[in-house]
């Protein structure tokens, strides 16, 4: 996979939407790894007005997705569709969510299928855990175990990567049609719209949730900030106001307003003691076989490469 001295360079094209910038900061280190590796690579970041970009002179095309509702979001598959994928075309995929329940397993379904018909390549399919956006903020010590556990991933799907090893993420068809009837809550997003509100105590008319929308779905008015009705509840707006100020109608009550500094994160050591632990219960016990088969996994490449 080492891009060979006096070769022409080998490009890399990373696909991917991001709502709260989670996604994103994956792609920066996927980025990051790639570059060291002397590949070219380019970013498209979905959002509503993004064109289609040609696919056919990459080497590689990873596509990165935050799983929404066990399922890829809306804008990200409306771009996908725009997209002419060339028969032979590698690809990998990174997706991440705040959860690992296996229903997330579906989320890549159409995107596969698709693939398959053209006959594309694939080079393997990656679920990294992030953060929280909504439910609840996480602990900063889940959140440090979370980023140790994402750096050992990444560190696989390369190694896979250089070694022709392609890993499914396996779903069923029990896992599809659940994620089909979950996925009808994608409507729910212009629904909701009508019932944002925000504080005009607290709003500062910086712009910042008109200016960041990748929907083009808030706006600011002489009259203050208004919503329109194509949101896909990617919670951006909510998330990153500096005062607070958005009200998400139906899921207020599970606004999350927290800044998680990744990249001072990323740069840190391993935790001392572990947050997640094989007595973990409830919510947190579905990241015990994540957690376990990652560092399996990480234990054997790292056994490979000495």
């Amino acid at each position: 996979m080492q891009a060979e001295k006096g070769d022409k360079q080998r490009k890399v094209l990373l696909v991917y939407y991001t709502g709260t910038y989670n996604t994103r900061f994956l792609t920066d280190r996927i980025k990051e790894r790639f570059e060291k590796m002397n590949y070219a690579v380019d970013r498209v970041e979905i959002t509503s007005s993004t064109p289609a970009v040609r696919v056919e002179d990459y080497d590689y095309v990873g596509f990165g997705y935050p799983i929404y509702g066990f399922n890829a979001p809306r804008p990200f598959w409306r771009y996908f569709k725009k997209l002419c994928i060339p028969r032979g075309q590698k690809f990998f995929i990174y997706k991440d969510s705040g959860e690992t329940l296996a229903l997330n397993n579906a989320s890549s379904r159409k995107l596969l299928r698709r693939m398959n018909r053209v006959g594309a390549t694939f080079c393997g399919e990656y679920h990294f855990v992030m953060p929280y956006n909504i439910h609840f903020a996480f602990d900063e010590k889940f959140i440090r175990q979370i980023v140790q556990e994402d750096k050992k991933l990444l560190d696989i799907l390369f190694y896979n990567l250089s070694h022709g090893v392609a890993p499914e993420v396996k779903s069923n068809v029990f896992y599809d049609i659940a994620a089909v009837f979950v996925g009808i809550q994608a409507i729910g997003g212009a629904i909701n719209s009508f019932f944002y509100k925000v504080d005009s105590k607290k709003c500062t008319r910086c712009g910042l949730c008109a200016k960041n929308c990748p929907n083009g779905n808030v706006h600011l008015t002489d009259n203050g900030v208004k919503f329109s009705h194509a949101c896909d509840m990617c919670m951006r707006c909510s998330f990153h106001c500096p005062q607070k100020a958005i009200k998400i109608g139906f899921l207020e009550g599970w606004r999350v307003n927290r800044y998680y500094d990744l990249s001072e994160i990323w740069r840190e050591d391993a935790l001392a003691e572990p947050y997640i632990t094989e007595k973990s219960r409830g919510f947190y016990k579905c990241f015990v076989k994540t957690f376990r088969e990652i560092d399996l996994r990480h234990e054997k490449i790292s056994s490979l490469t000495e």
